[in-house]
C-alpha cells in the first residue's frame, strides 16, 4: 500500500508521523512523508522518501514575536494570517506528492491540505491525531480548552470539546475553502467518512471515549528514538554522572518573547531548588552561562529524560509522552494551543505539580516546582509506575495494524 502522510507542523510536531512513517515502511508499506523543510535532515536520516513544502517553519516562529507566549487565541489569529499566504501552495504542493498514493494520513496540521488532495484523488484520508481531536468526553476538557472550572462539571468538560473544534479549525476555514476551489473540488468531503481514527497517546493518559460512528484506536504514543549508535556528548555525560539531583528543561519550539529573561529566570530557579540543570535550548534562542546549568541545542528525549530527576517542559503531545515514558516526575509550562491540556493530564494523574503557565513562571515558582517534584514520594511512584506501563506499550506497532486492516486501494 503507498501511503502518503502529510504532517504540516514544527520539527516536534513531525516526529511522531515521523515514527509512524518508519513503521509503516518496516511493515513493507510504499511511504512518503509531506512536511516543511526544516524537517528534511531527520526524515532522510530515517530513510523515507521525502517531499519538501516551501518555507521555513522555524524562522515564521521566531519572527512571530513569540506568539505563544501570549496564549492560544493570539496564536491562532498569527495562524490565521500565516495559513492564508500559505495553504493554496501547500495544498498544490501535496497533490504533487500524493500522486499514485492509496491512502493519505495525518492530524489537524496534515489534514488541512490534505484531505483536500485525497478528494481530488478520490482516495480515502485517515485521521491519525496526537491529540483527542474529534473525541469529545466529559470526563476530560476539550484539548484547546483545558481551563475548566470544576464548577462547570462534566457539562462543561464536554461543552469544552465544541469550543475546542471550532477554534482548532477557524484559522484554516477560509485557506481550505480556497484550496478546494483551486483544486476544483466541492466544499464537501468524503475522504474521511468511514475511516477509523487513529490516537497516538495512551489509554492510560486519555480514556478516549468509543464511537457508534467510526473505530477510534488508541495506539499508544508514536516515538521516533535515537539511533542504536548515538553517543552520548561527554560534557552532557559528565554532568549526568555528577552528584546530585539533574534537571531536564526545555521549551521545544517555543520562542522567547526576551532570552535572556528567561535564561536568568532558569538559572535562578535552579539556585533556589539547589539542582543541575540541562537547558535544551530548541528554537527558544536561550543562551546561558552559568555553573550549574549546562545548555545543549538538543538531546534524544529518550536518551536523556530516563536520566534526569525531573523534567521541565513546555507541554507538547509529544514530549509530554516522552516524559511519562521516562518515568520521572513532569513540571509542565504550558505556553498556548493544546499544551495546558496536557499539563492538565500530567496533573490529574498525579505524576507532576500543576502546570505553571507561561505568563506565571517565575523563578520562585520553578524552583519550587522542581522541590515538589524531587520530594513527593508518591508522585515519583505513580510517575514511575504509569512509566512502566507506557514503555510496554508499541503505538507504533498499533498503528501499523490498523492500516493493515484497511479495505484495498479503491
Amino acid at each position: 500500500m503507498h501511503v502518503v502522510i502529510v504532517a504540516n507542523d514544527t520539527q516536534g510536531g513531525v516526529q511522531p508521523y515521523l515514527a509512524l512513517g518508519v513503521g509503516l515502511k518496516d511493515a513493507g508499506h510504499d511511504v512518503r512523508m509531506v512536511a516543511p523543510e526544516n524537517a528534511a535532515a531527520s526524515i532522510h536520516a530515517a530513510r523515507l522518501p521525502y517531499a519538501s513544502l516551501s518555507g521555513d517553519v522555524e524562522a515564521f516562529i521566531r519572527s512571530s514575536q513569540a506568539v505563544a507566549e501570549r496564549g492560544t487565541l493570539n496564536a491562532m489569529r498569527v495562524a490565521r494570517r500565516e495559513m492564508r499566504s500559505r495553504i493554496v501552495g501547500w495544498t498544490e504542493e501535496t497533490l504533487d506528492a500524493a500522486r499514485g498514493a492509496d491512502v493519505l494520513t495525518g492530524g489537524v496540521g496534515g489534514m488541512v491540505t490534505g484531505v483536500a488532495v485525497a478528494d481530488r484523488l478520490r482516495v480515502p484520508f485517515v485521521e491519525a491525531h496526537v491529540q483527542p481531536v474529534g473525541a469529545p468526553s466529559a470526563s476530560y476538557p476539550g484539548p484547546l480548552f483545558a481551563s475548566v472550572p470544576r464548577w462547570a462539571g462534566p457539562i462543561g468538560r464536554r461543552a469544552s470539546h465544541t469550543l475546542s473544534e471550532l477554534a482548532m479549525w477557524l484559522p484554516f476555514r477560509d485557506g481550505i475553502k480556497t484550496s478546494r476551489r483551486a483544486l476544483g473540488i466541492g466544499a464537501t468531503s468524503t475522504a474521511t467518512a468511514g475511516q477509523p481514527v487513529l490516537y497516538g497517546f495512551s489509554h492510560r493518559v486519555v480514556a478516549v471515549p468509543k464511537s457508534a460512528a467510526r473505530p477510534r484506536h488508541v495506539t499508544g504514543w508514536w516515538f521516533h528514538d535515537a539511533p542504536r549508535d548515538w553517543a552520548m556528548p561527554p560534557e552532557l555525560e559528565a554532568s549526568l554522572s555528577g552528584s546530585g539531583p539533574v534537571v531536564s528543561v526545555g521549551f521545544g519550539s517555543m520562542a522567547a518573547t526576551d532570552p535572556g529573561e528567561t535564561g536568568r529566570l532558569v538559572i535562578d530557579a535552579a539556585r533556589l531548588a539547589a539542582v543541575r540543570i540541562v537547558l535544551l535550548s530548541g528554537w527558544s534562542g536561550l543562551d546561558v552561562r552559568d555553573e550549574r546549568v549546562l545548555v545543549m541545542p538538543s538531546v534524544p528525549h529518550d536518551r536523556l529524560f530516563p536520566r534526569v530527576a525531573a523534567i521541565v517542559h513546555h507541554g507538547g503531545a509529544g514530549t509530554t509522552g516522552a516524559a511519562l515514558r521516562a518515568g520521572v516526575p513532569s513540571i509542565v509550562v504550558p505556553f498556548a494551543v493544546d499544551q495546558p491540556f496536557w499539563g492538565s493530564r500530567v496533573a490529574a494523574l498525579g505524576v507532576g505539580p500543576a502546570p505553571i503557565p507561561r505568563k506565571k513562571l517565575t523563578a520562585k515558582a520553578l524552583a519550587s516546582a522542581i522541590g515538589w517534584a524531587l520530594g513527593d514520594a508518591g508522585m515519583r511512584r505513580r510517575a514511575a509506575e504509569l512509566g512502566e506501563h507506557l514503555r510496554a506499550e508499541d503505538g507504533v506497532a498499533a498503528a501499523v495494524g490498523v492500516f493493515a486492516r484497511l479495505p484495498k486501494a479503491r
